[in-house]
């Protein structure tokens, strides 16, 4: 009884104090971030919302978007986690003819077909800051992965630097 109680005290103290380590073994470490990506990070003077749309389909009916959706979704929510606060991640499951869909074909988010009856998935990204610039990107491509990152980091510093307006 000591042992199993032990056990599970071992494994909520590991889960609380370690729940943001991260190892990465990868040969190429695709799962760590540019020193280039953290200064950026780091320089972030306003908050950010991130809007991912990720239509269910994605996941459920093409296999091979569904491993390259995951680590989308993984990298995203590194970035929130490094951010300390600045970058707000809000994940849409947009269904067909529901307001996440107007939502996201709103900010330019591109809708692909996958079937003959006319189903469409979404897969991109919206961001916003606190005046209200957007950039977005309308489709992660998996031609691009190598790319993912940059694609990223361009999105952000283009929100965390707006654009003076000429008089």
């Amino acid at each position: 009884v000591m042992a199993i109680v032990l056990f599970l005290a071992i494994n909520i103290f590991s889960n609380t104090v370690f729940k943001t380590a991260q190892l990465d073994l990868t040969q190429e470490s695709l799962y760590t971030l540019s020193k280039a990506t953290g200064n950026i990070l780091r320089d972030l003077d306003e908050p950010l919302t991130l809007k991912f749309y990720i239509s269910d389909l994605v996941q459920e009916e093409i296999p091979a978007l569904a491993n390259y959706a995951q680590r989308v979704e993984e990298l995203l929510r590194q970035y929130e986690r490094l951010s300390d606060g600045k970058i707000n991640l809000e994940i849409y499951h947009p269904q067909q003819f529901s307001p996440e869909e107007d939502q996201a074909v709103g900010f330019g988010i591109q809708a692909v077909p996958v079937s003959a009856a006319g189903e469409v998935i979404y897969f991109g990204l919206a961001g916003s800051n606190s005046t209200d610039d957007e950039d977005t990107i309308p489709l992660f491509n998996p031609g691009r992965e190598t790319f993912l990152e940059y694609d990223v980091s361009k999105l952000i510093f283009n929100l965390s630097r707006p654009k003076k307006t000429l008089i």
